[in-house]
């Protein structure tokens, strides 16, 4: 069965991401598993050696336990109220372990279809709740699964419109980012807008007829029958991506997160990273393999 995990500290703005999540449930026909990764005594900093009680455990754990039932509980509740028409019925689970985040989710994924992972992130300063910056680039460089990242302003209307936006410089990536994309959101028949931004006004019109050639071939190597393209001009590729999710009443923003070597990050940065502590919308994190 394809599982969508969602990852809670129980903060507020993980708690918004865990009803996104539900809702991402409904529109995939995925089950969901809500998971908490407790932090160990010993990993806490400090300045002197400190044994931990066996009790200390026991009790982290059954906190850990007892929050994660608890949204459980409201997110069935809310389930079930969003299913008044009889559509599919998520089947919710929890998780709770001591440790490493990443190493909790590939357990999960030996006995699950996992589609996505979806965590919240905290207002425009930063991604300082659940997901510390180091944890999202850790996360985006070990994860196979597309990444779901939930601002505090999201809503949760139904997704109508994804764009997918590519910077050009692997389309071999694209292409593959956008056949997986393309089976994730099938379910949704929502329309699917294949986007660049162009940063070079100096040089508008080759430029534009260039970046409309790639998008073309791009687009052809995957048939999708809601598939359209535009182009934003703009000077940074975050400010484009930013105007066209504003101007095109946009839902949902899919990147590509390249594995690039050190020169290459020197150079390029990452947009996703930019985009992720900025965005307004959830962000939609694909690996290139």
């Amino acid at each position: 069965m394809k599982t969508i995990i969602s990852l809670t500290d129980f903060s507020p703005n993980a708690t918004h991401a865990a009803n996104y999540a539900l809702k991402m449930s409904l529109g995939l026909k995925a089950d969901l598993v809500l998971c908490n990764a407790c932090l160990l005594p010993i990993d806490i900093p400090s300045p002197y050696t400190i044994t931990w009680p066996i009790e200390e455990y026991d009790m982290l754990s059954k906190e850990s336990t007892d929050m994660l039932e608890l949204l459980k509980s409201q997110l069935t509740t809310w389930s079930e109220t969003l299913n008044v028409d009889n559509r599919f019925n998520p089947r919710i689970s929890i998780k709770s372990s001591f440790g490493d985040l990443n190493n909790m989710i590939e357990a999960l994924s030996s006995t699950n279809d996992i589609v996505m992972v979806v965590a919240g992130t905290h207002d425009k300063d930063g991604l300082n709740t659940l997901l510390q910056g180091n944890t999202v680039k850790n996360m985006m460089n070990s994860f196979d699964f597309p990444l779901l990242l939930v601002p505090p302003t999201a809503g949760f209307n139904d997704i109508k419109r994804i764009a997918f936006a590519t910077d050009l410089t692997c389309t071999k990536d694209d292409i593959i980012a956008l056949e997986s994309l393309n089976k994730l959101i099938e379910p949704l028949t929502a329309e699917l807008i294949l986007t660049s931004i162009n940063n070079h006004p100096g040089h508008t019109g080759l430029n534009e007829h260039f970046i409309e050639q790639i998008l073309d071939a791009i687009a052809n190597q995957e048939k999708c029958s809601f598939l359209s393209k535009r182009i934003i001009r703009a000077d940074k590729i975050e400010t484009g991506l930013s105007m066209l999710c504003a101007n095109e009443r946009i839902d949902m923003l899919a990147m590509v997160h390249h594995h690039f070597n050190f020169i290459k990050r020197l150079f390029h940065g990452s947009h996703t990273l930019e985009m992720a502590k900025n965005i307004n919308i959830p962000l939609l994190i694909l690996n290139a393999k």
